[in-house]
């Protein structure tokens, strides 16, 4: 009977050894949500990113760190609610508010720079030189995109009619069909839509900018432990990719060689002069 007690002792010692090996083995599995938002970020028709700048450095660092990578592509609103409940371990790209603080972790390697700009699609409406310039205009902005407190402001006090669309696709759609005035797009994203679309020559990008480049992050959410664990992790790989200039040439490979974006369209050549706050 003692033998067979042992026997039993050494085989559960053997299994739970062999689990835990394999289970050392098996990669972690991290899910982020985000949206379709190229050439940033890239979603195919079962709302799974599979391409885009942001996407291959995200997906750089966690092979990095054996780390399987699912991202679901959702509505913006979505996004960041999933995430701040922990229904979801990370959200990208995003821009740093107290707000969102309250509820996540932001990774402090930025993943690109925004710079917005105001495109119309006429050159007949005047140039823009402040925020009261603005005003009893009808604008048109991704739905769930922050552009600063006193936009929110203005905007909360009917200055000026905004519309949201889920996407730049259908912003410029409606700034053809004389829907809105104005729409307030980052400047990289804006270049490659119109570009896919045809109607590059047909817009006209306001002289002074709307904000100038800003960083954009990845944000792991307070409430998943997964990701809290692997948050330190994370942070070093993606510093790493900086460090070692492996970030700047998946930059140049995607943005430069593959899409051949124009040096017109990217925030480092954003003119250092911006509207009136």
């Amino acid at each position: 009977m003692k033998s067979v007690s042992v026997l039993c002792l050494f085989l559960i010692w053997a299994y739970s050894f062999c689990s835990f090996a394999q289970a050392k083995d098996q990669p972690a599995l991290l899910r982020f949500s985000t949206v379709h938002y190229p050439p940033f970020v890239v979603c195919n028709k079962d709302n799974i990113a599979v391409d885009g700048l942001d996407v291959r450095i995200l997906s750089a660092a966690t092979k990095k760190l054996n780390i399987e990578l699912i991202i679901h592509c959702t509505p913006w609103r979505r996004s960041l609610h999933e995430v701040a409940i922990g229904n979801l371990d990370g959200v990208f790209p995003l821009y740093i508010t107290d707000e969102r603080k309250s509820w996540a972790n932001f990774i402090m390697t930025p993943l690109h720079y925004e710079s917005y700009v105001l495109a119309s699609h006429t050159n007949k409406l005047p140039n823009i030189n402040s925020l009261g310039d603005l005003f009893n205009k009808r604008l048109g902005l991704h739905a769930g995109f922050y552009v600063n407190d006193k936009f929110e402001q203005a905007e909360k006090e009917k200055r000026f009619s905004l519309k949201e669309f889920n996407s730049l696709e259908l912003g410029l759609k409606a700034l053809q069909r004389d829907r809105i005035d104005y729409y307030i797009s980052n400047i990289t994203t804006l270049g490659h839509v119109a570009t896919q679309m045809g109607i590059e020559q047909n817009l006209k990008i306001e002289p002074k900018r709307f904000t100038m480049p800003k960083p954009t992050y990845l944000a792991l959410s307070l409430k998943s432990v997964n990701a809290m664990n692997l948050a330190s992790k994370l942070a070093e790989a993606l510093e790493e990719l900086r460090v070692s200039g492996e970030l700047l040439r998946i930059n140049d490979k995607y943005l430069d060689d593959e899409l051949n974006i124009s040096d017109r369209y990217c925030p480092q050549h954003v003119e250092a002069v911006t509207i009136d706050w």
